[in-house]
């Protein structure tokens, strides 16, 4: 008992000469983070949005494959830091938003662009979509303030996320296929989503937001070896990490009653047994073998960093609970139970809360999702969760011969040639 009073008052000792450093450290760290906030807001507060309104011709007969392609030219915005932007300057990685409007019979496609790469992306729509018309219009969204949210209108909001990890796959547009039909065999999956988006009533609109940011080859590569670890798991090939010292006699102390126990009722485990428990074969069924095939797919291309928000916006008084459920609904179709599954963000969507304090914590929810859409918020390069060009190109592709809606805004055939100081893509 004396040692330990002596221990403990050599410590307190320590403590109290040594411990400002300590102290120190702390309030150095926590003011090295404010500042480095302070400086990401005003990086992201200085950056200037171009609204790009794009339509094409109701017979152009590109597919959504042009606006894969479309994904994997704009990555060339990506730029990483030096340490200057890192540390001092509040740089983040660029991103852009492609959105859809959609009204009561009305559906407008719309890229957000940061205005210094507008000439950019538009050249990229113009060499994917050589009819395609580019207009630049004002942020449809201003037209809703936060102030007067549950005054003059309301809405239901929510981010839209993977149920499971990011390396497996969605339904892409590939698997969209009318086998009986004799001509033009793809189906279009935005042909639901318009159809249900835009029948509606008067004074109510439905956006969708997918932001997207393009990441370091070496960010791809961490992801994509994620996806090749959870292969080789499934298939029983994964490599056991060595343990530690103390690990591996934790281990042994926790088998050994249960070694003992089986020994004395099996008898002895012998070599061979041990040889033919390693060579024995694993078999996989056909759940698992697509599982590694999606997966597999998936991570052999480039990804980006993905923000899915949807708002479905009401007059007060008019938010129509069977609407807000087809706003979910329509993002079903892009389900596969076997690889992944999109679903509403729990900690985002506006009518979650439903216990303590529910009406002031579901208002402070809508008041974010709507700032965050009209912000164009992709805070942190750490955020948000990888997918492919072709999975978003899937959700947000312009709407071309097969997509049949009276809705759809669409070009003049025949407009001419692109602008001519567009650059070269």
């Amino acid at each position: 008992m004396i040692f330990l009073w002596t221990a403990l008052a050599q410590l307190g000792g320590v403590i109290v000469a040594w411990g400002w450093l300590l102290f120190l450290f702390l309030a150095l760290w926590v003011a090295w983070e404010t500042y480095l906030f302070i400086k990401h807001v005003d990086y992201t507060n200085a950056i200037k949005w171009t609204f790009l309104e794009i339509t094409v011709p109701e017979d152009t007969p590109q597919t959504p494959k042009a606006m894969e392609n479309a994904f994997d030219v704009w990555g060339g915005i990506h730029k990483d830091p030096d340490l200057i932007e890192k540390y001092f300057e509040g740089y983040f990685l660029a991103w852009y938003s492609c959105e859809i409007q959609c009204k009561r019979d009305q559906v407008r496609y719309i890229l957000v662009v940061p205005t210094v790469h507008a000439k950019f992306f538009e050249g990229v729509v113009y060499g994917q979509y050589s009819a395609a018309h580019v207009t630049e219009v004002e942020d449809y969204t201003q037209e809703y303030s936060f102030r007067d949210l549950e005054k003059k209108y309301d809405l239901y909001g929510t981010e839209i996320v993977l149920v499971k990890d990011d390396y497996y796959p969605i339904r892409t547009y590939r698997e969209y296929e009318d086998t009986f039909a004799e001509d033009d065999k793809y189906v279009d999956p935005h042909q639901a989503l318009i159809e249900a988006y835009t029948n509606i009533g008067e004074g109510e609109q439905f956006w969708v937001q997918v932001l997207v940011k393009p990441v370091a080859g070496d960010d791809i590569q961490k992801w994509a070896d994620k996806g090749q670890d959870k292969i080789a798991e499934i298939s029983g090939q994964k490599k056991e990490v060595p343990e530690g010292i103390w690990a591996q006699l934790s281990g042994l102390l926790t088998k050994l009653p249960g070694e003992i126990l089986g020994a004395f009722v099996n008898g002895p485990t012998t070599p061979e047994d041990k040889k033919k428990e390693a060579l024995e074969l694993r078999f996989h069924n056909p759940a698992q073998d697509a599982e590694m095939k999606g997966i597999l797919l998936k991570v052999s291309h480039s990804a980006y960093k993905t923000k899915l928000r949807l708002i479905y916006i009401a007059p007060v008084g008019k938010l129509d609970k069977p609407s807000i459920s087809k706003a979910i609904g329509v993002f079903k179709q892009f389900n596969t139970f076997h690889l992944n599954s999109l679903k509403p963000d729990p900690a985002t969507k506006t009518n979650g809360p439903n216990y303590v304090l529910k009406q002031s914590r579901r208002h402070f929810r809508k008041k974010s999702v709507l700032l965050n859409y009209q912000w164009r918020d992709f805070w942190g390069d750490e955020s948000g969760q990888m997918l492919v060009a072709e999975e978003l190109a899937t959700l947000y592709h312009l709407p071309v011969k097969y997509l049949k809606s009276p809705v759809v805004r669409h070009s003049p055939s025949g407009l001419g040639s692109p602008p001519d100081n567009l650059p070269y893509v």
